[in-house]
């Protein structure tokens, strides 16, 4: 989604997680819009809730997704940790090269 920033007139872009987030945070709050910071001077400029429902009609499905998407992350990473705490043993001294005489 292109944002124009009110203050610096640079035009942004919302990422899809960023639009997904927010559109969850409006219909659970209540929230009448989205304070979306601008990438150039870093302010907060409000997208409303209606142009946000508009550009992502089918959010839900996006959303839940992304959030199967975190869940699955978390259990790779969580085996990934697992896996370098077991392999995590006592190092392996390395054996110092001599230098060749001459």
């Amino acid at each position: 989604m292109q944002v124009q920033c009110a203050f610096c007139g640079k035009m942004f872009t919302l990422n899809n997680e960023a639009a997904l987030a927010a559109m969850y945070e409006i219909k659970n709050e209540g929230a009448q819009h989205y304070d979306a910071p601008c990438s150039h001077c870093q302010r907060a400029n409000r997208v409303s809730s209606e142009r946000m429902e508009k550009t992502y009609l089918n959010w839900e499905a996006g959303y839940e997704e992304m959030v199967k998407q975190a869940d699955e992350f978390e259990k790779r990473q969580a085996a990934l940790s697992k896996q370098a705490a077991e392999a995590k043993g006592k190092p392996v001294k390395e054996k110092k090269k001599r230098k060749p005489r001459r």
